[in-house]
């Protein structure tokens, strides 16, 4: 049997914003959200038809352009991956009291309950200011949570706005897409706990310049670093190239050369690193 689509629309002035749900074994599924330029502000509701709504799809509010706030309501359960992709005007998350399963920080951004995994960032959180050259005199900078061990599939993604961050010791996995086109990311340290790099996790973030792969990493996803103009002179992996699971075309392009290959450098650079396995 088909599932069912309930429709929920507001509108001002002809144009109409629509919200459609979906029957999930549980309740209700958020499906998917079409947004006018009216509205800035997404309120996710605990219940709708006197069904409690527990559930973001994948891609459910995916390039909802216009909204700058999505409160997530406090029967919401799970977030699908890639739920909230490319929601370029969105300056913070906001969590229903009550939720037992996410929570948000003083920046607005979204985590799994006791911020052991980092769902999603607000990519407008911070404004990009530019010189009179185009270069950019500030940009966001932050901090990723010492109880944080996972960053979830796309997190900041397209976060142009995004220069610097720093990640904790006990940070594990790095998911699909977690930082895919970055544009203005930095150099930055992976932690020696760092596990596995997801498919696309650094792709086209062509500003990086240094890449050290710590000894623990066991996996480095399809495209991970990929870039067919990237300012990175060399990646250094402090693991031997036979210990680990490497995807295809995970290694970036020289910037400036044509399909020439950043050159890596694998084995124990360290002389203190022993395999963690």
């Amino acid at each position: 049997m088909a599932a069912t689509l309930l429709l929920s629309f507001s509108g001002c002035a002809g144009l109409s914003e629509g919200v459609k749900y979906k029957n999930v074994g549980a309740g209700l599924a958020l499906f998917r959200y079409s947004g006018i330029p009216t509205v800035s502000e997404l309120s996710i509701p605990a219940e709708k038809d006197g069904k409690p709504v527990v559930e973001i799809m994948e891609f459910a509010l995916a390039s909802a352009e216009y909204l700058k706030t999505i409160t997530i309501g406090r029967n919401i359960k799970t977030i699908d991956k890639r739920a909230f992709t490319n929601c370029q005007s969105l300056e913070r998350y906001v969590v229903e009291t009550g939720n037992k399963y996410f929570e948000t920080d003083k920046n607005g951004v979204l985590y799994t309950t006791g911020k052991k995994a980092l769902v999603a960032y607000p990519s407008a959180r911070v404004k990009t200011e530019k010189d009179s050259n185009g270069e950019i005199i500030k940009g966001a900078e932050f901090t990723v949570p010492a109880s944080v061990t996972e960053i979830c599939d796309a997190a900041f993604y397209l976060c142009g706005n995004l220069v610097k961050i720093t990640f904790p010791e006990g940070l594990q996995k790095i998911g699909n897409y977690a930082f895919m086109k970055c544009e203005n990311l930095t150099d930055f340290t992976l932690p020696d706990s760092l596990t596995e790099i997801g498919s696309d996790a650094f792709s086209y973030c062509d500003s990086l310049t240094v890449v050290t792969i710590p000894g623990k990493v066991k996996s480095i996803g399809d495209y991970a670093f990929f870039s067919l103009s990237s300012s990175i002179s060399k990646i250094i992996v402090l693991r031997q190239e036979s210990e680990l699971q490497l995807g295809k075309d995970w290694i970036p392009k020289v910037k400036g050369q044509v399909n020439v290959p950043v050159s890596v450098e694998y084995g124990y650079t360290n002389p203190e690193y022993k395999s963690a396995d």
